[in-house]
């Protein structure tokens, strides 16, 4: 009788530890079936994050480039004039010039107002030469409505004779700055990170294809159109939106 109610407790006992491990097995499964789910989630919710955050970078260059168009929207050229003031020849001869006094005045082309007094400059020579960075836009993307398609921009560098070395030229615009004609609302007025980096990267720039891909950049290098200037005269420096650089004389 005794043996017969130990089997029985032993087979109790090894049910009831039957029953526990399974019940233990079946939470351990829960957990890791819920586990798992949640490392999906994340790994889905990492995901949409890094899609969101390409998306915002993306809207974020758009939105530049629509501030700068706007901005560069209001100025499609550039218009200086240089009068001849006084010429001098070179001690004992009728033909050669040594210096050419000239005052170089620019324009805005929307109101015709001065963009600065107008400055006068002694140069060697008689032909002029004007320094300058050109920068010319790709077909830009349907949602800038193509507002920068074959648009040019210049910053005017230097301006010097032919006897003179071009480091020894005169300063027009400031090095590395984007220049005033283009800042309608002033030295405080607010650009864009783009701009800043076409004006004062500008040589890192026309040396780095694919950030002139980045920027629909299609040709950004310098250039120094010239002239030879003759007594009395007046002469147009001309930037027009699709081209580039060009004298006319008056």
């Amino acid at each position: 009788m005794k043996t017969l109610m130990t089997q029985v407790i032993a087979i109790l006992v090894l049910l009831l530890v039957g029953f526990f491990m399974l019940n233990q097995y079946g939470s351990s499964r829960e957990e890791l079936l819920e586990l798992g789910t949640l490392r999906s989630e994340n790994e889905t919710l990492q995901s949409e994050n890094r899609e969101l955050t390409q998306e915002n970078g993306e809207l974020t260059q758009k939105n530049e480039t629509l501030n700068l168009a706007n901005r560069y929207l209001k100025t499609d050229s550039r218009t200086a004039r240089i009068e001849v003031l006084e010429q001098k020849m070179v001690p004992g001869s009728e033909t050669e010039v040594a210096q050419t006094r000239i005052r170089f005045t620019e324009f805005d082309p929307v109101t015709g107002s001065m963009v600065a007094k107008p400055t006068e400059f002694t140069l060697e020579g008689d032909r002029v030469y004007v320094d300058a960075l050109t920068v010319k836009f790709d077909d830009m993307l349907v949602e800038t409505a193509d507002v920068l398609k074959n648009r040019s921009l210049v910053s005017f560098q230097r301006i010097f004779g032919e006897k003179q070395a071009p480091e020894d030229g005169f300063r027009i615009d400031a090095e590395g700055q984007i220049p005033t004609v283009y800042r309608s609302g002033g030295e405080n007025e607010e650009v864009t990170e783009m701009e800043k980096a076409i004006w004062a990267d500008f040589w890192a720039i026309s040396n780095d294809p694919e950030r002139q891909k980045e920027l629909g950049i299609r040709a950004i290098h310098g250039e120094a159109p010239s002239q030879r200037l003759e007594p009395g005269r007046i002469y147009y420096l001309d930037l027009r939106a699709s081209g580039g650089l060009s004298f006319q004389v008056q």
